[in-house]
């Protein structure tokens, strides 16, 4: 999605606020959006020091948002040029006079940015620099596995310790690899890795409070988190299960529709209209079928369904699929 900033001088006057307040700010929206975590994100780099320093303004440039294996969660890249070389505020340094241009990658979730990098070299967030022999320690990861636990579940309400004692679980003379114990509260927390230049750490938690439950995933070098299990992984429906369920209904249940076999590829359109918030609709369409799959941006929504096929017969259908699978017809 490319993207170029035409207002951003108006961003730059209507939203300039410190840098740690910018760091620290949440939406705090019932939902939130795709957009919104662009928004967030650009307001985040034309705030950051580095841009504030000697940040080019019509170079901002949006190149692309990817959603993360996380709730409410995007990263959001996005390309800047600068009038001089080097990071943050560079206030008092001898700097050389060169347009360098840069990519920061942000991460924003519900509403807060939780990571912000540029050009893999540069922590915005900390104003650190990351240095290719600067490792990402276990604690670390540790921290940043249980981050993604707390910001994908908020309903918990989970406690963190006010101190951790450590141990090493690392078998007496094995080579090439570890494992730290990390123990407070009502969590425990395993980190292993290869003993390597820049390994990437394999997490394990046990939680036994109000709630129990196991997780886990990975956390690479930077600071990059995949949940791989979890008890706590929610069984969600997704609007393309939606539509795989009212086919397969609609095709046990129409007589003329019976031997027929689902199609295993579809063309997808998204037919949101442009700035609506809160509700999505999505187009499905494959060998004859038609399928308009709307809900509202909810939690476990239940999506509403429109069918229509077009081959040896015609159909037109309307229906509701819920979280549990079950379909009830509205129309016929």
């Amino acid at each position: 999605m490319d993207r170029k900033i035409s207002v951003i001088i108006a961003l730059m006057i209507t939203g300039l606020f410190p840098a740690a307040t910018i760091y620290a700010w949440q939406n705090r929206a019932i939902s939130y959006t795709e957009e919104q975590a662009v928004d967030i994100a650009l307001d985040f780099v034309v705030n950051s020091p580095t841009f504030l320093f000697d940040g080019l303004v019509d170079s901002v440039e949006m190149v692309s948002v990817e959603p993360l294996r996380m709730l409410w969660t995007w990263e959001v890249k996005v390309r800047f040029q600068c009038s001089y070389a080097g990071y943050g505020d560079r206030t008092g340094m001898v700097l050389a006079q060169v347009i360098t241009a840069h990519e920061i990658r942000v991460v924003v979730s519900e509403g807060v940015v939780i990571r912000a990098t540029v050009d893999e070299t540069w922590d915005e967030l900390n104003q650190r620099e990351l240095a290719q022999s600067e490792l990402l320690p276990p604690e670390y990861a540790k921290d940043l596995a249980i981050q993604y636990i707390i910001l994908s579940h908020p309903e918990l309400d989970l406690e963190l310790p006010g101190a951790w004692a450590f141990e090493v679980l690392t078998p007496e003379g094995l080579v090439g690899a570890s494992t730290h114990q990390f123990t407070g509260g009502n969590w425990e927390v395993n980190v292993s890795y290869a003993v390597v230049m820049r390994p990437d750490y394999t997490v394990s938690i046990r939680y036994t409070g109000d709630v129990s439950f196991t997780w886990e995933g990975t956390v690479d070098q930077s600071s990059n988190v995949e949940e791989t299990t979890s008890s706590l992984r929610p069984s969600i429906l997704s609007q393309e299960d939606a539509r795989d369920i009212a086919v397969s209904y609609l095709m046990d249940s129409v007589e003329q529709l019976q031997g027929l076999e689902a199609p295993s590829e579809w063309a997808v359109e998204d037919l949101t209209p442009e700035g609506l918030l809160g509700y999505s609709s999505v187009e499905f369409r494959a060998d004859g079928w038609t399928v308009k799959v709307s809900n509202p941006v909810v939690w476990k929504p239940t999506y509403e369904v429109e069918v229509e096929y077009s081959g040896e017969f015609t159909l037109t259908w309307k229906g509701t699929v819920d979280q549990s699978g079950s379909v009830e017809e509205t129309t016929g």
